[in-house]
C-alpha cells in the first residue's frame, strides 16, 4: 500500500479521540524497568535467594522470564510478597528518579499525545493502563487535567469514583479530564493492616504498618483483581472501552485477561485499533492478525530507519521510525 493510503487509514480510523492503552513499553523510553530488569533485582533479594527453589526459580526465568517463572515455580508465600515489595521499590525508584530530573518536564509524548486526544472532546480523554508508575499523571499535569484515578481527596485520598453530579459539574465548567485506570494497581496505593485503602503521592518508600497495592507478574494476578480497588478500577476500564469509539494502544503486548476481554470484543465488531511497538508479540498477532480484525494498523520497529506497518490483508515498509509514539504523533 502506498504511504498516502496508510495515512488516510490511520486519519480515519483515530478520527473519533480513542481511548489510550499504554504497556510497559510506553514507559520504557523514560527508563522505567523492563520485566528484566525487575527479575534481576528480585533474584538479589536475600529473601528470596532463601528460598528453597531458589535455583529452580532463577533457571526459570532464564528460560521463559519472570511471569512464567512465578508461575511455574513454587515459591514460599514470604518470598512472594518479597516480590511484591522489590517491584514496587524498583519502579518507584525509576520513577521518582525521573521526576527528581524532570519536575516541571512531564514525558513529551505522553504529554503531546493527552493534547491530541482532549482537544475535539468535550476535554477529556482516557487512559487504561497494566503500568504501576506515574508517567500518566505526570502527563495529565502537563495538560493542566485533573487526573481521574478513582481515588479523591487532596494528599490522602481515599478509594471514591466521581459521581454523576461532579462528572457533570466537570463538564459543565469544561474542566480538563483524564480518566487513568490502573487496572494493575498505583506506586501510590496502599492498603493498611485493617483493609482501608489509601493513596499516598510520592512515597519514598512503603510506609509503616501498610501494603502496596501493586498486582506483580504471575498468576496471583487474576485472583486478587477479585478485591477492592482492582474490581472497581476494572470495572471502570470495561465500561471505558465499551463506550469508546477507536483505540491507540502504545507498548502493549496483549497479554493481559483484564484489558483484553472488553477490548476483543469491541474491535471484533469493527472498531478501529492502532497499536505501536517495538516488536509485534507472538500474543497481539494472535489477537489482531489471525482473529481476522478488520479495522487495525500495527506499526513495528523494521529496522534504524524504517517502520514495517501491518493492515488487513497487507503489509508494508516504509522509511521512518514510527511506531516511536513522539515520531508517530508527527504523521498522526
Amino acid at each position: 500500500m502506498e504511504w498516502s493510503g496508510c495515512m488516510s487509514l490511520l486519519q480515519g480510523y483515530l478520527e473519533n479521540s480513542p481511548l489510550i492503552v499504554l504497556g510497559s513499553g510506553a514507559s520504557m523510553p523514560y527508563e522505567l524497568p523492563s520485566m528484566g530488569g525487575l527479575a534481576e533485582e528480585i533474584k538479589k533479594s536475600n529473601i528470596v535467594i532463601s528460598d528453597p527453589n531458589y535455583r529452580n526459580f532463577c533457571a526459570a526465568v532464564d528460560d521463559i522470564g519472570l511471569e512464567g517463572a512465578i508461575d511455574r515455580v513454587t515459591l514460599q508465600p514470604e518470598t512472594l510478597q518479597e516480590i511484591r515489595t522489590v517491584v514496587w521499590t524498583t519502579v518507584n525508584k525509576s520513577d521518582l528518579l525521573y521526576f527528581d530530573q524532570h519536575p516541571i518536564e512531564p514525558p513529551k509524548a505522553l504529554v503531546s499525545l493527552i493534547k491530541k486526544v482532549i482537544a475535539p472532546t468535550p476535554n477529556k480523554a482516557v487512559i487504561v493502563t497494566t503500568n504501576y508508575d506515574r508517567l500518566a499523571e505526570y502527563a495529565a499535569d502537563g495538560v493542566g487535567a485533573t487526573a481521574v484515578t478513582g481515588f479523591e481527596g487532596g494528599l490522602v485520598k481515599k478509594l471514591e469514583l466521581p459521581s454523576g453530579p461532579l462528572k457533570t459539574r466537570r463538564i459543565r465548567v469544561r474542566e480538563r479530564v483524564v480518566d487513568i485506570w490502573k487496572v494493575h494497581g498505583s506506586l501510590d496505593w496502599f492498603s493498611a493492616s485493617d483493609g482501608t485503602t489509601v493513596s499516598f503521592p510520592f512515597a519514598r518508600t512503603i510506609p509503616d504498618n501498610f501494603q502496596p497495592l501493586i498486582i506483580p507478574p504471575g498468576k496471583e494476578k487474576y485472583s486478587s483483581t477479585h478485591d477492592e480497588p482492582y474490581r472497581t478500577i476494572i470495572s471502570e476500564a470495561d465500561n471505558a472501552f465499551v463506550q469508546a469509539g477507536a483505540y491507540l494502544c502504545v507498548g502493549y503486548g496483549f497479554n493481559d485477561e483484564h484489558i483484553q476481554p472488553k477490548l476483543l470484543t469491541q474491535i471484533s465488531k469493527g472498531k478501529p485499533i492502532v497499536i505501536l511497538a517495538r516488536t509485534m508479540t507472538p500474543a497481539c498477532k494472535k489477537h489482531i492478525i489471525e482473529a481476522g480484525i478488520s479495522k487495525y494498523l500495527i506499526f513495528e520497529l523494521a529496522d534504524d530507519t524504517h517502520t514495517k506497518v501491518y493492515g488487513n490483508g497487507w503489509e508494508e515498509v516504509y522509511e521512518g521510525q514510527y511506531w516511536l509514539l513522539d515520531n508517530f504523533l508527527e504523521i498522526w
